[in-house]
């Protein structure tokens, strides 16, 4: 009984050390959520300004074919990005992107499409290594926990390059998509080609799957054609690099702030176990002394009553 009392101490020692730790990273993790999601808010009215603008642009019936962002090929090559976190302890958050960029992987190779696959993040980088996934490129010390609008110009050129030259024909990213606090899913978004945007509908993002009206339809919100000065094609030139420059950083800045509320629900999910691991240990922990007593008290009556 003594050595089994012995060893429940030791076990709510070390499970009570454990669960400092997890309190600890809980409280670190909600912090950083906190300027996480205060960047992700931050940036997303002027991407939606963006978009209204382009929506705008395109209900004046600009022909954007002149555009080789905005051009549909045949996909016969894909470059495929698919963002993880560098580092783990935050739930399913990195097997859920691998899963869902592993899919989108596998589907595009069944129908016949190369795939040129961009992998971000340590934990991704070295699943899809683990499973035999090639990559073409892998970007570790790029994912930081503070992205910079500096990081999106470095990833805008990687991205938009191969597409602009004609070397793939489609770029997806796959990237945990912020909605809410509570909403966070896996999303796979097509960045190029841009989808045309028009006034009564349009594409979120660089362009989703779903298309929205075409450019060439002259409508406005208010049934009146906008004027631009200068012209809509000179705009146009200048809002497309910031259009995407701007998307691509709303990507890191979701993805920075949902790793960091997985990581806070599940460390506090851990400090939950650990705290009621303590509570069971010590019910047992009691259990066992008043055992050890018990014995204790029978074995001195048992002497006394011999002694007699």
């Amino acid at each position: 009984m003594a050595e089994q009392a012995k060893v429940i101490r030791k076990r709510i020692k070390s499970v009570s050390s454990t669960k400092k730790i997890t309190k600890t990273m809980e409280m670190v993790a909600g912090a950083k959520l906190r300027v996480a999601q205060q960047r992700v808010q931050s940036s997303g009215p002027y991407l939606d300004n963006l978009r209204g603008l382009m929506r705008e642009i395109g209900a004046c019936g600009v022909d954007v074919t002149r555009w080789p962002h905005f051009e549909t090929r045949e996909v016969k090559r894909s470059l495929l990005w698919i963002i993880t976190a560098n580092r783990g302890l935050c739930g399913a958050f990195n097997t859920n992107l691998i899963r869902l960029g592993k899919k989108t992987y596998e589907q595009k190779i069944a129908g016949g499409i190369e795939v040129d696959l961009h992998a971000s993040g340590r934990k991704g980088v070295a699943a899809l290594r683990y499973q035999g996934v090639p990559t073409v490129a892998t970007y570790i010390d790029e994912m930081k926990d503070r992205p910079e609008p500096s990081d999106a110009d470095f990833f805008q050129k990687i991205l938009t390059e191969p597409f602009l030259n004609g070397d793939v024909d489609e770029v997806v990213v796959v990237y945990p998509h912020w909605i809410n606090s509570a909403r966070q899913p896996p999303t796979a978004l097509r960045l190029l080609p841009i989808a045309p945007e028009s006034e009564t509908g349009g594409t979120e993002g660089g362009g989703k799957q779903t298309d929205g009206d075409a450019p060439g339809q002259k409508r406005s919100a208010h049934g009146v054609t906008p004027l631009f000065e200068p012209s809509a094609e000179e705009i146009l030139d200048r809002l497309l690099p910031l259009y995407l420059r701007q998307t691509i950083y709303s990507i890191l800045a979701e993805a920075v702030a949902s790793e960091q509320f997985a990581r806070r629900v599940a460390m506090k999910l851990a400090t939950d176990n650990a705290e009621e691991m303590v509570t069971n240990l010590t019910r047992d922990y009691n259990k066992a002394r008043q055992a050890q007593i018990t014995k204790e008290l029978a074995e001195i009556i048992g002497g006394a009553e011999a002694l007699k």
